[in-house]
C-alpha cells in the first residue's frame, strides 16, 4: 500500500549501502525506484532457490528443480555441465559485480538478472556497463568485474536494499555492531519469501570447519 511504500522509501534514503541508498552515486534514481516494486508480477505458489554448495553434487535433483515455476540461482554458478544435479532452467539469477556470470549461455533467454549492490562502487560499475563508459577507480573490487555486459539490459533490475537488510538483521539476526553482511544465497532466499507462498531450497551449506577436502561448490574440483 502507499503508506508502506512511503515508509520504505524513507528507510532507503536514510541508510547507506548495502541496506539503503543514502550518499550513493546512483546513475539513475528512476531506475532504482522502479526496481523496488518490480517483483510483484513474479508471484508464484512454489519456487526453489538453488545454492552453489557441493552438497548437491551427485544428487540428481535436476528434474525436480526444473519442475518449479520459478528457479532462482546465485552468482556465476554454471548449469549446462551439471544439469543432472542442478537442472538447466533459470528464472532469476542474483549477482553482484564480482560474481557476474562469464557465459550468458548458462542462462535462459528470459532469465531476469537481479543486481545486488553492496557498495557505491557497484553502482559505478553498473553505470559503466549500461552506458559503456569507463570508471577511473576499480581497486575497490575484491575481484575485477567485466567492463562490458553480456546480457539483455531489459532483463536487468536492481534489488531493493531493504531485502538485504531484512536478510541480514531479521532473517539471520546478525549483530549490527559487528558489521557482518549476509551471503547472496540468504538474500535470494529472502527475496523468494517475498514472492512465493512456498519456498524450497537445495544446495545450501558449507563443509565443516575442519573439513579441508570437500569442495565448497558443486562446480569446483578443489576448494575455492
Amino acid at each position: 500500500d502507499r503508506p508502506f511504500r512511503r515508509e520504505l522509501e524513507k528507510f532507503l534514503w536514510f541508510r547507506k549501502l548495502p541496506f539503503g541508498l543514502q550518499s550513493s552515486d546512483i546513475c539513475q534514481r528512476r531506475t532504482s525506484s522502479l526496481a523496488i516494486y518490480s517483483f510483484a508480477s513474479l508471484w508464484c505458489q512454489r519456487c526453489i532457490v538453488v545454492g552453489n554448495g557441493y552438497s548437491i553434487h551427485g544428487q540428481r535433483f535436476g528434474k525436480m528443480i526444473d519442475s518449479h515455476l520459478i528457479i532462482i540461482r546465485l552468482n556465476d554458478a554454471p548449469v549446462k555441465e551439471h544439469k543432472k544435479d542442478v537442472g538447466e532452467r533459470t528464472s532469476i539469477r542474483v549477482f553482484f559485480p564480482e560474481s557476474v556470470l562469464p557465459n550468458p549461455l548458462e542462462n535462459n533467454d528470459g532469465t531476469l538478472m537481479v543486481f545486488v549492490p553492496f557498495k557505491p562502487l557497484d553502482f559505478l560499475w553498473l553505470r559503466e556497463v549500461l552506458l559503456k563508459t569507463r570508471i577511473k577507480e576499480r581497486c575497490g573490487f575484491w575481484r575485477q568485474p567485466p567492463r562490458e555486459g553480456n546480457g539483455n539490459v531489459s532483463q536487468l533490475c536492481i534489488l531493493n536494499p531493504y531485502v538485504t537488510y531484512e536478510a541480514t538483521y531479521k532473517l539471520l539476526q546478525l549483530n549490527v555492531s559487528n558489521r557482518r553482511y549476509t551471503t547472496t544465497g540468504i538474500i535470494a532466499l529472502n527475496l523468494a519469501l517475498h514472492m512465493c507462498q512456498e519456498v524450497i531450497i537445495a544446495g545450501f551449506g558449507y563443509p565443516g570447519n575442519h573439513d579441508n577436502t570437500t569442495p565448497i561448490h558443486y562446480y569446483n574440483i578443489g576448494r575455492s
